[in-house]
């Protein structure tokens, strides 16, 4: 279910995205939007916003698109196709049009120690994919003899960049790049980690991202999901499991941005807890999330 803050945003601001970000954040692959479902979205969409989706579709997706659009649809049909295209392009939106609260959300969830521990990042190359603004390649910076950050949203990583440069951090590399396209060369990296990013479809994940992460890896290296949404999805595709005691709590700025924070993104019920209890440590069950204590690694051969 899309956050509450999802009813500030409608199905035209994806035309918001560049080209290249629609291509991305519209890849129908593994679950990703339905390209029928999309063309019954913007059915009365600004033609110019229909010429870029067509664009940035695969032939197939677009030919199916089109075809859906042009087959009439009630009022009803198009509100409930907008509002499961906006599910799946919520987080995106909130990536490309208010970073500065996605980097908010992530501060106070704090990654277990001992889950870097469990990686070999020592001396090593390593891909961190869908970086965000650095919350892994940070915090393995001093370990690792390079990292690799890449992420399909520009605004991000100027975050990240800046973060490292006043940090004094200087063996980072940003690159915009997807899931199921890394700008990386065969077999190129020791370790691709993908931290609070990696789901079980698409465009954030899915089969073809697994295979992309490990078609980057040099043989004997790994594929690391840190806080996996479905750590059984990656157990079946032959990743191990490891879980650590991790901290319970989101450590908030302050008060009233807990509150702020749980009224857009998550429930309020969560706000109201907030305000109950007078606190911005706010546990993880009361958010309805599990802490950030646990990863999936696969080998590559």
């Amino acid at each position: 279910m899309a956050p509450p803050r999802a009813s500030e945003f409608s199905v035209s601001d994806i035309g918001l995205f560049d080209d290249e970000a629609l291509s991305t954040f519209l890849d129908p692959r593994d679950g990703g939007v339905d390209p029928a479902l999309l063309g019954v979205a913007l059915q009365r969409a600004d033609p110019r916003l229909i010429h870029r989706v067509i664009a940035a579709l695969p032939s197939d997706a677009a030919a199916r698109f089109s075809d859906s659009r042009a087959a009439a649809a009630d009022d009803p049909a198009i509100a409930s196709a907008q509002r499961d295209v906006m599910e799946l392009l919520f987080w995106p939106l909130v990536y490309w049009n208010d970073p500065g609260d996605y980097e908010e959300l992530i501060s106070g969830e704090h990654l277990h120690p001992r889950l870097l521990e469990a990686i070999d990042l020592d001396g090593r190359i390593v891909c961190d994919i869908g970086a965000g603004t650095g919350r892994f390649s940070l915090a393995a910076a001093p370990r690792a003899d390079r990292i690799i950050a890449v992420d399909a949203v520009p605004q991000l990583l100027r975050r990240l960049e800046a973060k490292a440069s006043a940090a004094g951090i200087n063996n980072v590399e940003t690159r915009r790049g997807r899931f199921t396209a890394v700008p990386l060369p065969d077999r190129s990296v020791d370790i691709a980690v993908a931290c609070s990013s990696f789901t079980t479809g698409g465009p954030h994940g899915g089969d073809a991202a697994v295979n992309e992460a490990q078609r980057v890896v040099r043989r004997g290296g790994d594929v690391v999901v840190i806080w996996p949404q479905d750590p059984h999805w990656f157990l079946q595709r032959g990743f191990q499991y490891i879980a650590v005691h991790g901290e319970r709590t989101v450590h908030f700025r302050d008060i009233a941005t807990a509150e702020r924070l749980c009224s857009l993104y998550y429930s309020a019920d969560a706000a109201a807890w907030v305000r109950t209890n007078n606190s911005a440590e706010v546990p993880f069950s009361v958010l309805g999330m599990s802490p950030p204590s646990d990863l999936c690694i696969k080998r590559v051969e």
